[in-house]
């Protein structure tokens, strides 16, 4: 609907995981978040969805004010398990997706977010 929106009617919505700490979850998560971190940091000490920290999936609400925003609990940013070579990228959290740990494309999630489409 057009007139939910911010300047022009367009609505936005920003989401994000969390779950995967930078400090446990292997060594391309680390990186990841130190790259998306303001402050310089080694992003060991932020939480995300395993490639992208929170605080940088939801930045869009600085920028576009009546963005609306959603974190999902323990949710990962891929289906790592899925592909060829994804225990050579990130070890770690092909680990997680093997074991049962969702991404945003996991039926259960996205019912999480469709709706707001």
């Amino acid at each position: 609907r057009m007139d939910d929106g911010g300047p022009g009617g367009v609505r936005a919505l920003a989401v994000g995981g969390t779950g995967y700490k930078g400090d446990s979850s292997g060594q391309l998560t680390q990186n990841a978040y130190a790259f998306c971190c303001q402050d310089g940091t080694d992003g060991s000490g932020y939480d995300g969805d395993g490639v992208t920290p929170i605080q940088s999936a939801l930045a869009m609400k600085e920028y576009m004010p009546h963005a609306e925003t959603l974190e999902l609990d323990d949710v990962g940013h891929f289906c790592w398990s899925d592909v060829f070579g994804g225990e050579a990228v990130a070890p770690d959290l092909t680990k997680c997706h093997r074991e049962g740990r969702p991404w945003y494309g996991d039926e259960g999630v996205i019912e999480k977010w469709a709706g707001w489409l």
